[in-house]
């Protein structure tokens, strides 16, 4: 099963996207891929966010190591917490994919959803 709920993407800067609206049954799972991702996740990240790979160091630095994907519940200090694991898969674009997972056997929440890019 996937994200349950209706997705709302607010883009807060070209390097981070808020997504509210959504929650995950117990043991769910669903997933966020950016706007040019093949198939079909779950939500898609606005066309204005645009990860890519870069270089420090002489070392290239993957898009896996540059997105960061933080869940909370939406309501802080009205809704307990459950435990939402983030994997994330693909090296390119096309690609990317963070799948969100509820590892409670509860419902979460509703929840924020930041994803950020740093470089």
């Amino acid at each position: 099963m996937a994200f349950t709920g209706s997705a709302t993407i607010i883009p807060i800067s070209d390097r981070i996207v808020r997504i509210t609206g959504l929650s995950l049954a117990a043991g769910a799972s669903g997933t966020i891929g950016l706007f040019t991702a093949s198939g079909t996740p779950g939500v898609k990240t606005p066309q204005s966010f645009q990860p890519a790979v870069y270089e420090y160091n002489t070392t290239s630095v993957g898009l896996q190591s540059s997105i960061q994907v933080t869940t909370q519940p939406a309501a802080i200090g009205v809704a307990t917490a459950v435990p939402i694991t983030v994997v994330k898969s693909g090296t390119t674009n096309v690609d990317f994919l963070a799948t969100l997972t509820n590892t409670s056997v509860v419902d979460s929440p509703a929840l924020e959803i930041l994803v950020k890019f740093h470089d």
